[in-house]
């Protein structure tokens, strides 16, 4: 009898189970094809990241073959699309056009600017990069407050660029005769762990022009107080009778 009772039960969640499947199971088949289709979607979405890379790359290399035959126009048009697609390429090419501008047009101001636009959050190393070259090529034009606060964001941290930024303001401290100042930025600079070896190298030699401290003071000679002079005494002779 318990075989029997067995046999029912089992038969029993058997059509259970086909019920909630007739009833559900076309779920199933919607999670399944929606797996499978993720699955398709996802490589086909990397196939196509992957060729516009690549496109993008062969748009690059194509504008700098023309900055390289000195066509800078031509040059200067791609950059510029290149650019304002603001497609995975564009952050260096501003740089180069930016040299375009530079080298080909001798527009500082013009260079600058397209570097200043590249800027956003400093995340990316070609913007601390643009940056540094901006206020290089804006250097003349700031006073030393001003390039000292376009560069906080750099100064304030540690490593290569900020390493570069300190050479720039202690250098704009020296044009502007502050020897102070930039005697103690390249003897950090000279010290610095993280610096560059070319920014090490220049902080030596800025410091080797620079006058030894001792010529700096002036010294000037002791005051010896003056000694008040009594004023002189007339002899008096007494004169006898004769």
């Amino acid at each position: 009898m318990a075989d029997i009772f067995e046999e029912v039960e089992e038969g029993l969640r058997q059509d259970r189970l086909t019920g909630l499947w007739k009833k559900y199971g076309i779920f199933a088949y919607i999670a399944a094809a929606l797996l499978i289709g993720g699955v398709a979607f996802n490589e086909y979405r990397q196939v196509q990241a992957a060729n516009t890379v690549e496109e993008n790359a062969s748009r690059l290399e194509a504008a700098l073959v023309e900055v390289d035959a000195r066509n800078y126009e031509s040059a200067a048009t791609q950059l510029t699309e290149l650019i304002e697609n603001n497609i995975a390429p564009s952050k260096v090419a501003a740089h180069y056009l930016a040299g375009v501008r530079l080298d080909g047009n001798g527009d500082a101001a013009a260079a600058a600017e397209v570097l200043s636009a590249s800027i956003s959050d400093l995340e990316d190393p070609t913007e601390k990069l643009a940056l540094i070259k901006s206020a290089y090529l804006e250097a003349d034009t700031l006073s030393r407050s001003e390039l000292e606060a376009i560069l906080s964001p750099l100064t304030s941290g540690d490593g290569p660029f900020a390493a570069l930024a300190s050479e720039l303001v202690a250098a704009k401290a020296l044009q502007d005769g502050d020897i102070d100042f930039a005697r103690r930025e390249f003897n950090f600079l000279r010290l610095a762990q993280n610096a560059p070896p070319g920014v090490v190298t220049r902080a030596q030699q800025a410091l080797a022009a620079l006058p030894p401290i001792s010529a700096e003071i002036e010294t000037t000679p002791a005051e010896v107080p003056e000694v008040p002079t009594e004023p002189a005494t007339e002899e008096t002779t007494e004169e006898t009778p004769e």
